[in-house]
């Protein structure tokens, strides 16, 4: 029973957490492109991913209690579970909740992008800027919270790292 879970714990890992970590670097991506729904689309993925993470953390809890080598007193454990809990509250507690921010800035239209210029077009008018201080304040917030959306999205990314090198390397009390 412990082989089946542990697979079926790297399996879920690989399917769920992947994404998980992905996620946020999607919402960076689609801020940055002024793209409302592909941001909408990359917090619901993130809150998705790690709703799903739940069940791989419940495979390893199921496959370490069926361990007689293995126990919730391991230190790698201990560490490897502490490192999750920070992971999914920074990403749920903080990462998501930034890109929905963002989606919603984007909504209310934080400097919106003149129409393109079709090609070839010689009577298009050129380009002017003409950006208010309040909508370069605005751009100013979301560019930040880009910036933060992708700190966030590259912390998680270490932890999750960090776990999968404990998690193979089994160091403090094999």
């Amino acid at each position: 029973m412990y082989t089946f879970l542990v697979t079926l714990h790297v399996l879920t890992a690989v399917l769920l957490i992947g994404p998980l970590a992905l996620a946020p670097f999607l919402g960076n991506r689609a801020i940055r492109r002024h793209d409302a729904s592909d941001t909408r689309h990359a917090a619901s993925l993130l809150a998705r991913f790690a709703a799903g993470s739940l069940l791989v953390a419940a495979l390893g809890i199921g496959a370490l209690s069926f361990s007689n080598r293995y126990s919730f007193r391991t230190p790698w454990v201990i560490i490897s579970l502490t490192l999750y809990v920070i992971a999914m509250g920074v990403a749920t507690g903080y990462t998501a909740p930034a890109i929905r921010r963002a989606a919603g800035m984007i909504d209310q239209g934080v400097l919106e992008r003149p129409p393109a210029a079709a090609e070839g077009d010689a009577e298009a008018p050129p380009p002017t800027l003409a950006a208010s201080a309040t909508d370069l304040a605005a751009k100013e917030r979301l560019d930040n919270i880009a910036g933060r959306v992708a700190g966030s999205g590259a912390l998680v990314l270490v932890l999750i790292a960090l776990i999968t090198i404990l998690m193979v390397t089994r160091p403090f009390g094999r």
